[in-house]
């Protein structure tokens, strides 16, 4: 049974937390944000006092960001009884299938969300075992820049996050990554929120706008913060437009591509405005190839009056990185800003106990958690009642709110000799779950093996 930690109710309060962390150490390790796509993944890390992520190109020297997410399963005859196979990745994948040197695997990302499996020439083959091999190689060219020991952490960033891919990809990072590394999951939200506290704040005095451009067309996600809150509350609006998909134009004129794209020019426009004519827009990132100034030149000149403009493609991928080192090594941006989507806590939820003649107050879950990352165990002592108390402290500035649970047929003898073990967890983003089980204490009071459950729905903490 994994060790949990112990806090008393009503009475000492024993509590002896390590942070004291070994700075040489902590400057060797490696963070990683791997941005994983269905089309192309791409990969940022950085150490703990680098200021910037860098991006794994796969040319060195040259910002060749995007590795094209799929496999080659790749023959090579070395004579007339034996063949060796090799598995190829990114554009040599592509290559060489092109070439008919092998068979070409894509949709990785799509074929683990169905966890279905594919048949490869001959073999079938299951989806967790294709994407592991991307992974895996993948993770190959990451070593050749961040070397292959110390790193502490990594987040993955989906378009789309789910519980089964999530489970998949956390046994895959387990079997091809380190011991001690760890793995945590980010949604392109997310990135984008870790992103922009990492800049300089001229660059987020007001609201941010961003446009990621993907082959079924235009997301919009625009971040706002209310300033008067603590920590500052931060939210992110996102809209999908599909009518900004570019079609296959490889069989029309020249004129006819000019004038279609003059339209998804004036189509472009009008989201534009309607974006920025609602909220006062400090900057805006364009993410994707498909934005260019030979087309979408109106547009552009609307978004550069008063705005800061920047083109690039990897911000989710060094969003995730900065993710997953404050994950690893908690800054004071951290306790500043909390990004609160539907998918997240919106309360921190803690208890009062008393550390001899102090009362402290003890955090349990923290605004801003992913519902599938908030867990958390422990023990308790129960000194003068059956009574769990709850703090719940909303960020929006209301009021802190009190939720009690009676633990009925617990039988409290007063001598702290009640010893109780509290587990919250989620299922879904809707409610927190709580366990509360007797542990007794020892051969003098054996546990009488009572559980308690309760259910906190989110929209009383809210």
């Amino acid at each position: 049974m994994t060790d949990v930690p112990m806090i008393f109710l009503k009475g000492s309060c024993e509590m002896l937390i390590d942070k004291t962390l070994d700075e040489m150490t902590k400057k060797n390790k490696v963070v990683v944000g791997f941005d994983l796509g269905n089309d192309y993944s791409q990969i940022s890390y950085c150490r703990y006092n680098q200021s910037m992520p860098d991006t794994v190109s796969l040319v060195m020297g040259e910002e060749r960001y995007n590795i094209p997410t799929l496999l080659c399963k790749r023959y090579d005859e070395k004579n007339d009884a034996e063949e060796s196979t090799a598995w190829l990745i990114g554009n040599d994948a592509l290559k060489s299938a092109e070439e008919g040197q092998g068979t070409l695997v894509k949709d990785l990302v799509l074929l683990a969300q169905n966890n279905v499996s594919i048949e490869v020439g001959e073999e079938e083959l299951s989806a967790e075992y294709l994407l592991e091999l991307f992974i895996k190689k993948t993770f190959a060219v990451l070593y050749a820049y961040a070397g292959t020991e110390g790193i502490a952490a990594v987040a993955f960033t989906l378009q789309e996050l789910s519980t089964g891919i999530m489970e998949m990809i956390s046994g895959i990072a387990k079997r091809i990554g380190q011991k001690k590394m760890e793995v945590f999951f980010l949604s392109h939200e997310d990135c984008f929120f870790q992103y922009m506290i990492h800049q300089p704040q001229e660059m987020w005095i007001h609201d941010v706008l961003l446009y990621d451009y993907k082959s079924d067309g235009i997301k919009s996600h625009i971040l706002s913060m209310n300033r008067k809150t603590n920590p500052i509350a931060c939210f992110i609006d996102t809209s999908r437009y599909p009518q900004m998909k570019i079609p296959d134009l490889s069989d029309k004129s020249e004129t006819a591509k000019g004038a279609f794209y003059k339209q998804l020019d004036s189509a472009l426009l009008e989201i534009v405005r309607k974006n920025c004519e609602q909220r006062n827009i400090t900057s805006v990132f364009l993410l994707g190839d498909s934005f260019s100034k030979d087309w979408c030149r109106e547009s552009l000149k609307y978004m550069c009056r008063g705005r800061r403009v920047f083109q690039g493609n990897n911000l989710f991928s060094k969003g995730a990185c900065y993710g997953a080192r404050e994950r690893a090594y908690p800054s004071t941006l951290s306790t500043t800003y909390v990004y609160l989507s539907e998918d997240k806590l919106r309360a921190n939820i803690g208890m009062t106990c008393d550390r001899g003649q102090i009362e402290v107050y003890y955090p349990i879950l923290d605004a801003g958690t992913n519902w599938y990352d908030a867990h958390k165990a422990f023990d308790v002592m129960l000194v003068k009642n059956n009574v769990i108390t709850l703090n719940i402290a909303p960020v929006d500035g209301s009021r802190t709110r009190v939720a009690r649970i009676s633990l009925e047929g617990l039988k409290v003898r007063g001598n702290k000799t009640n010893r109780v073990e509290l587990r919250f967890y989620m299922e879904d983003a809707s409610a927190v779950q709580i366990e509360i089980r007797d542990k007794g204490f020892g051969e003098f009071f054996p546990s009488t093996g009572q559980i308690w459950k309760e259910c906190l729905p989110l929209e009383v903490i809210t």
